[in-house]
C-alpha cells in the first residue's frame, strides 16, 4: 500500500516536535534539580560555623552538642583545608569520595596485602577480585595478615575526645586465679553420735537443727538392757576387788561408747544407771538431729551431728586453663557476697585430686578461722588466688583492649596525629593489666581513653567500603 507524500511529511514533523519537547523537558528538570542542590548547600553552609569532629555533617553554633555522639561542636577552621577543597571539587564523582570528605581527614587509606570476602572470611586472596561463593568484591583484610588501618586525628579533635595514651611495658605480672567459692563446715571437726546397742531414748536436750550446744552439756539419755548388764558386772568386780575383771568390764563399757565421766560416776555411786547419759564433747551447733524422746534406736543410726563453728572451709571452684596454676599455700583474697567491700585473706590448704563431674572444675580448700561465728555456712564468696609471677612479658592496661567477640584490637599512636588499629593476642590478665602475646612491641604507645570511638569510626569506614564495593559490582 502506498503512503501519500503529504501524510509522510506530516508524520515526520510531528515526530520531530515530540522529540524536541522531551529534550527540553529533561533540560528543565536538570536545571531545577541543580538549583535545588545549590539552595540546600547554601542553607547547610549558613546553618552555623561549628561542626562535630566525628560527624561533620552535624552543623551548629558554639556550645551545641552533637546529637549522635554527644561531643562538643568545634570551629570549622580546625579541620584541614585540603579536605574541604577536595569535597568541593569531587562532590559528584563517587558516593564513597563524598563519605571520605565528611570525616574531615580523620581516616587515612587502608593498605593491605591480602583481600577477604565480607561474607565468607575463609576466602582470602593476594589480589583484588570476587568471592567464588557469593560473587561479592573482596575487600582489604583488617587483621595481622595485612597493614593496619591508619587514622589521622587533628590535635583539637584529640583534646575534645579527651584522648589519652600510655606506653607498652615489659615486666612482671602475677597470675590471678578468679574463682567463686562456698563456705562449708569444717568436716574434720564434725562430731557424730551413734548408738552401739539397742535401746530407747529418754530425755533429749537439743530440740532442733541449729541449736547451740556447749562442751559437757547433756545431749540425751539412753536405756539399753545390755548396758545395764555390763554395769552390774562392773560393780560386782569392784566389790570383789578383782583387778582383772574390773579392767575387763570397764573396757566393755568404753567399747559400748559409755563416756569416762559416766563410768567414774558409776564407780563412785556404786549403783547402776538405768538411763545412761551422753554429753557433748565440744562446743558447736546441731547440724543433724535424727532422734526424738522415746524413740527406739539401733546401732548404725546417726543420731546427732554437731559442727564446730570455730573454723570453716571455703571451697573454691577453679575452671579452665587456670587449674594448672594452683599450688598449696598460695595466698588468697576473699570477698563475701553478704559483705561487699570487706576483704578476707587466707591460703590454699588443699587441692582436691578430682575434677567436678558436671562443671569440670578443680576444687581448692581454704581454711578460715571463725572465732566470732561471723562466717556463715552457705555464703558465697568471690576470691582471687595469687599464683605466682610471670616474668619478662609485655603488658598494657586492660582498658586499652577492644574486644569484639572474634578478635582483640588496640589503637596504637604512630605519631602526634596518626593512629593505627592493630590486632593483638591477649594473654594473662592480672588486675588492671593484660599480657600481650603478639601484635605490640616494647615502647609502643596505645590509646587508653577514646579508643572505642576511633575503633568504631574505623569499623564504619570499613563497612562503607564494603558496601560501595558491592554496589559497584
Amino acid at each position: 500500500m502506498k503512503i501519500h507524500p503529504f501524510i509522510a511529511v506530516l508524520c515526520g514533523t510531528l515526530l520531530l516536535a515530540l522529540t524536541q519537547g522531551a529534550q527540553l523537558n529533561a533540560l528543565a528538570q536538570d536545571d531545577q534539580q541543580h538549583d535545588h542542590h545549590q539552595h540546600a548547600d547554601e542553607q547547610h553552609q549558613s546553618a552555623g560555623d561549628h561542626i562535630c569532629p566525628m560527624h561533620p555533617q552535624v552543623v551548629g553554633e558554639q556550645g551545641d552538642e552533637c546529637p549522635i555522639c554527644g561531643m562538643d561542636l568545634v570551629p570549622r577552621d580546625t579541620v584541614d583545608e585540603h579536605d574541604e577543597h577536595d569535597h568541593d571539587h569531587g562532590h559528584h564523582d563517587h558516593a564513597h569520595d563524598e563519605q571520605d570528605d565528611l570525616v574531615d581527614g580523620m581516616l587515612g587509606e587502608t593498605a593491605a596485602t591480602q583481600y577477604v570476602c565480607p561474607m565468607h572470611p575463609q576466602i582470602v586472596r593476594d589480589e583484588p577480585g570476587r568471592c567464588p561463593i557469593c560473587g561479592m568484591n573482596l575487600v582489604p583484610r583488617r587483621d595481622e595478615g595485612g597493614a593496619p588501618t591508619t587514622v589521622t586525628i587533628h590535635p583539637a579533635v584529640q583534646q575534645a575526645m579527651n584522648l589519652r595514651t600510655t606506653e607498652v611495658q615489659r615486666g612482671r605480672l602475677f597470675r590471678r586465679i578468679s574463682a567463686l567459692g562456698t563456705i562449708e563446715v569444717d568436716q574434720s571437726a564434725l562430731t557424730h553420735v551413734h548408738p552401739r546397742v539397742d535401746g530407747w531414748i529418754g530425755d533429749l536436750e537439743p530440740s532442733s537443727v541449729g541449736d547451740s550446744v556447749s562442751a559437757g552439756q547433756r545431749l540425751f539419755t539412753l536405756y539399753a538392757p545390755e548396758l545395764v548388764n555390763v554395769q552390774e558386772e562392773f560393780l560386782q568386780a569392784l566389790r570383789a576387788g578383782n583387778a582383772r575383771l574390773i579392767e575387763a568390764t570397764r573396757q566393755r563399757l568404753e567399747v559400748l561408747d559409755v563416756q569416762s565421766a559416766v563410768i567414774d560416776r558409776i564407780r563412785q555411786e556404786e549403783q547402776v544407771l538405768t538411763w545412761v547419759p551422753w554429753y557433748a564433747e565440744r562446743e558447736g551447733y546441731v547440724t543433724q538431729l535424727n532422734i526424738r524422746p522415746g524413740m527406739y534406736v539401733q546401732p548404725g543410726l546417726d543420731m546427732i551431728e554437731i559442727a564446730d563453728p570455730a573454723r570453716v572451709w571455703l571451697l573454691a571452684e577453679v575452671a579452665g586453663g587456670q587449674i594448672d596454676w594452683l599450688e598449696n599455700d598460695q595466698a588468697v583474697q576473699i570477698e563475701r557476697n553478704s559483705r561487699p567491700g570487706e576483704q578476707l585473706r587466707g591460703r590454699v590448704d588443699r587441692i582436691y585430686p578430682e575434677l567436678a563431674a558436671t562443671t569440670r572444675t578443680a576444687r581448692a580448700r581454704i581454711v578460715l578461722d571463725n572465732p566470732d561465728g561471723d562466717l556463715r555456712v552457705g555464703d558465697w564468696a568471690s576470691l582471687f588466688i595469687l599464683a605466682g609471677p610471670k616474668n619478662n612479658i609485655l603488658y598494657v592496661p586492660t582498658e586499652a583492649i577492644v574486644r569484639t567477640g572474634t578478635e582483640e584490637r588496640v589503637i596504637v599512636q604512630d605519631d602526634s596525629q596518626r593512629f593505627s588499629v592493630r590486632v593483638v593476642h591477649a594473654g594473662l590478665e592480672s588486675g588492671r593489666y593484660t599480657e600481650i602475646l603478639h601484635g605490640l612491641g616494647e615502647g609502643d604507645r596505645v590509646v587508653v581513653s577514646g579508643q572505642f570511638l576511633i575503633d568504631s569510626e574505623a569499623s564504619m569506614r570499613a563497612g562503607h567500603s564494603r558496601m560501595t564495593s558491592h554496589d559497584h559490582h
